[in-house]
């Protein structure tokens, strides 16, 4: 059996310390926790398939489409590794979009995950996270991804686990920290 995962709400739960994924599927809520272990396992897959050039690449080419400066001053070449406040705001636009939270009360499941497969497929990621009597599935496009790498990135600095995250997530999570916009994940 399979369960079509469409929303997820994923946050740090101090007392437990895990995240605790609270998903809205086809037939129903679940939580799913997801220890340091697994993640730290999973963070590498999930990094390599995103390469992180496409958060640039976006933003990058929302500047191209920006209305020319007023002030030939502002009209400057930029550092592509810094981002004008323009292009972070752009990029902090196209990353965090204002959504519902998936209540964890209204869970019918709550497990502890063992074990998640990532198959790559063009522009989709499927993750399958095995439950004990079933399978839940996710399917993410860069975006989705981008999105939830930055709540697990919150919560994983919340934990205060060791630093594993690259320089490029470092940098995307300053820019939006600098630039907030209302999100909710």
């Amino acid at each position: 059996r399979q369960m079509q995962l469409r929303k997820l709400t994923t946050r740090y739960v101090a007392n437990e310390d895990r995240f605790l994924i609270s998903a809205e599927g086809d037939r129903g809520n679940i939580n799913l926790w997801l220890t340091q272990r697994l993640i730290k396992s999973l963070l590498p897959h999930l990094l390599e398939w995103l390469d992180p050039r496409t958060v640039y690449d976006d933003a990058r080419s929302a500047q191209l489409h920006a209305p020319p400066a007023e002030n030939a001053s502002d009209n400057h070449v930029q550092n592509s590794s810094a981002p004008t406040p323009q292009l972070a705001s752009q990029l902090v636009a196209q990353t965090r979009k204002a959504v519902s939270q998936v209540d964890a009360s209204k869970a019918t499941q709550s497990i502890l995950v063992q074990t998640i497969h990532l198959q790559p497929r063009d522009d989709i990621l499927r993750l399958i996270f095995e439950l004990p009597n079933e399978e839940a599935i996710l399917l993410l496009q860069p975006e989705h991804l981008r999105i939830w790498l930055g709540a697990l990135y919150n919560g994983w600095h919340q934990a205060d686990w060791p630093d594993l995250w690259p320089d490029w997530m470092k940098q995307a999570h300053r820019v939006r920290s600098q630039y907030p916009a209302p999100m909710m994940h």
